[in-house]
């Protein structure tokens, strides 16, 4: 009896809208502390600078990444695969999640071998990316397609030349790419931070007038 109330109430804290808004408040507390954004922004962008001037070291890291990401959502995959109820979709998923677990491995045991994969996956979204933008640009060109056709050439274009460039540029093209998105990333994390910053003097005048017109 007691481990059945214990479950049902570790349910009911999981299913209860007030544990739901508690965490969705915390959540936006944090997004609303300029120091927290601050710092991680600044840890965020110092790690994409490094990325970009040590892009080999970077790419590395990428691969690790990838290959720790793999192994556990092949993991995840062996366990789902025993709840299938039907023989051939317990068979595909179990293959699936070992073929995904051996990516993994190999890329964690050779990161330098997997950064060749790891950059043919960023041709391949280079070129489906910029074909598909250039489709729907064409389509929507009276409505400013144009600049949609612009950027799908581009990428398309990005995608020729480092196709052309491997396998050489497989080991700095990962890294550069997590380089920009850290640093992009790092740029909006303090861009937010300077507007909480902002929000946040803009009370505290507003505040401190009204205190001296009650006195």
């Amino acid at each position: 009896m007691a481990d059945t109330y214990d479950d049902t109430a570790q349910r009911s804290e999981i299913t209860d809208p007030a544990t739901n808004r508690g965490s969705f408040e915390a959540g936006r507390t944090a997004m609303r502390n300029r120091w927290v954004l601050r710092i991680v922004g600044i840890i965020t962008l110092v790690a994409g600078l490094a990325a970009l001037v040590m892009p080999f070291f970077g790419s590395l890291s990428a691969a690790i990444v990838v290959g720790w990401v793999l192994v556990a959502s092949g993991v995840v995959g062996l366990v789902t695969a025993f709840k299938r109820h039907q023989a051939w979709e317990m068979a595909a998923a179990f293959a699936i999640a070992v073929l995904s677990i051996f990516a993994g491995v190999m890329m964690l045991l050779q990161p330098v071998v997997g950064l060749l994969a790891l950059t043919t996956l960023i041709i391949a979204y280079l070129g489906a990316s910029g074909a598909l933008r250039i489709y729907y640009g064409a389509r929507l060109w009276s409505d400013g397609g144009a600049w949609m056709v612009a950027v799908g050439a581009l990428s398309l274009l990005l995608a020729v030349l480092l196709f052309l460039g491997l396998p050489g540029n497989a080991a700095i093209v990962p890294g550069l790419v997590l380089g920009v998105d850290l640093v992009l990333w790092g740029v909006i994390l303090l861009s937010a931070a300077i507007r909480v910053g902002r929000r946040s003097d803009t009370s505290t005048r507003g505040s401190a007038t009204r205190d001296r017109a009650e006195a």
